[in-house]
């Protein structure tokens, strides 16, 4: 009768000979079949402690991780001594969770903004055959061009003609995004779309009103606050009856709110003017008491890298003030 091998001897013999890069290198050749394994970089090949992704996983399972270079990227290899008797069904949601603590990892170390290629491996040694999918995802074929990119969506690039012939209302919404740094813009916008939320559901007005409000809210005086935080309460409990109107008023709000803005920018201005002439005329002031003390130190016969010394002033300066006085002695 063969003797059974304990799970643990067997997870350590393996991890013991992975912890070899020569040997950990030669079972990538041999068992990935990908033109890329070859140009791995071998010097940069690197045994990773596993407490490198969490710790308190260390004694539930049995892994070896190794990063490598790749050009210049870095590459995880991050292989699964799977020991079990038969396959196990959870294989691919175990591996993502894994792979998941090596990202998160990588990028506080390394600070990346993007995260790195992770190569999951499964050495299996069960009596039966593995019979479950290799895939983590489903419908990788359709979505693998998808899979590991992000859809951007650009509020700023979005086509206005297109927003305003479908006009539901994230539409709409997406309409007055591209404007809210624009009061003049957003208000002009505001009533364009008027008629079409006075169409909306009841249940679809209210999200509407509550999110213009909240726009509004940063831009108008203290004292109006709590007004809309009640308002947004009503609205929450009871509705808007008269959308027309309550878009109306919240118009007025945001081109008062910018009407003041505007006069406080203007006497801003002006204050600044103010103060900047005032910061001029010391400055001439002190340039005019330099120019007589040179004139002075001329009168008297000193040559001019004296007076720069005593004085302070750039010697072309005192040149020219000596020119000048020459010509009008």
């Amino acid at each position: 009768m063969q003797q059974k091998v304990p799970h643990n001897q067997y997870d350590l013999t393996f991890k013991r000979l992975f912890q070899f890069k020569e040997v950990f290198l030669n079972f990538l050749r041999s068992n990935i079949n990908r033109e890329w394994v070859n140009r791995i970089d071998a010097e940069s090949l690197e045994f990773v402690d596993r407490s490198f992704i969490k710790d308190e996983f260390v004694e539930k399972e049995a892994d070896v991780i190794y990063r490598a270079r790749l050009e210049d990227t870095d590459i995880y290899f991050y292989v699964l001594i799977e020991p079990q008797s038969t396959a196990d069904r959870n294989m691919p949601r175990r591996l993502f969770e894994y792979m998941t603590l090596i990202w998160k990892r990588h990028m506080e170390e390394k600070g990346d903004e993007l995260l790195p290629p992770i190569v999951p491996i499964v050495l299996y040694n069960g009596r039966s055959g593995w019979n479950i999918p290799t895939q983590i995802f489903k419908g990788f074929d359709i979505f693998k061009d998808d899979m590991f990119n992000y859809i951007l969506v650009d509020v700023n690039g979005l086509d206005d003609e297109k927003l305003r012939s479908r006009l539901d209302l994230l539409s709409i919404i997406l309409y007055l995004e591209k404007s809210r740094r624009n009061a003049e813009e957003f208000v002009e916008k505001l009533s364009e779309v008027s008629e079409y939320v006075c169409k909306l559901p009841q249940v679809q007005v209210k999200v509407f009103c509550s999110w213009l409000l909240r726009i509004v809210k940063p831009q108008v005086r203290e004292e109006i606050e709590s007004k809309i935080d009640e308002l947004l309460k009503k609205i929450e409990a009871e509705g808007v009856e008269d959308v027309g109107e309550f878009i109306f008023n919240v118009q007025q709000l945001i081109q008062e709110y910018y009407r003041e803005a505007e006069e406080k920018g203007k006497e801003k201005g002006y204050e600044e003017g103010i103060q900047e002439g005032i910061k001029e005329g010391i400055k001439e002031g002190i340039q005019r008491k330099e120019e007589e003390i040179v004139r002075r130190l001329i009168q008297k016969g000193f040559d001019d890298n004296f007076i720069a010394e005593a004085t302070g002033v750039e010697i072309e300066r005192i040149k020219k003030i000596r020119e000048e006085y020459i010509k009008y002695s």
